[in-house]
C-alpha cells in the first residue's frame, strides 16, 4: 500500500480530468478511445516513475527543514555536477518523455515543442525539490530537456522504420488496405498531454503525505 499510495496521488487528478473531458468533449474517433487511453496510462506510469526517481517534495515537507529555500542547495552553474554518470542517467530518465509525446499526440511531432515540454516538466520537478532537502540543479534542467529531445529523435527513427516496412508490405501485397501503424494521434482535448503533466506534479505535491506511510 505504501507503494500504491504515491501512484494514486499522481493518477487520481488525471483520472478525474479524463472523466470530465470525455463527457464534455466531442470525440470524432471514439473507436480509438480505448487504445488511446491505454497509451495514456503507459505515459502516466512513466510520469509517476520519473517523479518517484527525482524525489520531489510536497506541501507536507514545509517546516521540516531550516527554511523553504536553502541557497546552498541551489546550483545555477552549468556543468558543475560530479561525474558524467549523472548526466547519462538524467538523459535516460527523460528519453521516454520525448518518445511517448509524439507517439501518442500528433501536435508533439515537433522537436522544439518536445524540448520546451521537457523544460517545463523538469523545471516543475526542480522547483518541488526545494521543499524536500534535495539539490535544485540547472544541470538537471538542461540535461533532462536534452534527454527529451533525444527521445524524440528515437521516435522519428522508429516511426520511419515502421513506415518503410509498411510500404514494402503494401508493395508486395499490391494492396492499399494494408494495416497502417496503430493510430495514436487522437486526443480528448487540445492540451491533454500538458494537463497530465501538470496534474501529475500537482497531485504528488499536494496529495502525497509521507506521514501516512513513514519509512
Amino acid at each position: 500500500m505504501s507503494s500504491l499510495y504515491p501512484f494514486i496521488c499522481v493518477i487520481l487528478p488525471c483520472l478525474i480530468y479524463q472523466i470530465f473531458a470525455i463527457k464534455q468533449g466531442d470525440l470524432k474517433e471514439k473507436t480509438y478511445l480505448v487504445p488511446h487511453l491505454i497509451w495514456v496510462y503507459i505515459f502516466l506510469i512513466y510520469i509517476y516513475l520519473a517523479i518517484s526517481v527525482a524525489g520531489i517534495g510536497s506541501v507536507w515537507d514545509i517546516g521540516q527543514y531550516s527554511g523553504i529555500i536553502r541557497l546552498e542547495e541551489i546550483n545555477l552553474i552549468l556543468f558543475n555536477s560530479n561525474g558524467i554518470l549523472t548526466y547519462i542517467l538524467n538523459i535516460i530518465m527523460f528519453m521516454p518523455l520525448g518518445f511517448l509525446l509524439p507517439l501518442i499526440w500528433e501536435r508533439f511531432r515537433n522537436p522544439v515543442r518536445v524540448f520546451f515540454t521537457g523544460v517545463g516538466f523538469s523545471l516543475a520537478i526542480e522547483i518541488c525539490q526545494l521543499f524536500n532537502h534535495r539539490a535544485t540543479d540547472i544541470d538537471d534542467l538542461v540535461i533532462n530537456s536534452l534527454g527529451a529531445v533525444f527521445g524524440y529523435f528515437i521516435w522519428v527513427f522508429v516511426s520511419n522504420l515502421f513506415n518503410s516496412i509498411n510500404k514494402e508490405i503494401a508493395f508486395i501485397s499490391k494492396s492499399e488496405d494494408t494495416m497502417d501503424t496503430y493510430k495514436t494521434t487522437m486526443s480528448i482535448s487540445k492540451n491533454e498531454a500538458i494537463i497530465y503533466l501538470i496534474l501529475s506534479v500537482l497531485g504528488e505535491f499536494f496529495l502525497y503525505n509521507w506521514y501516512i506511510f513513514p519509512n
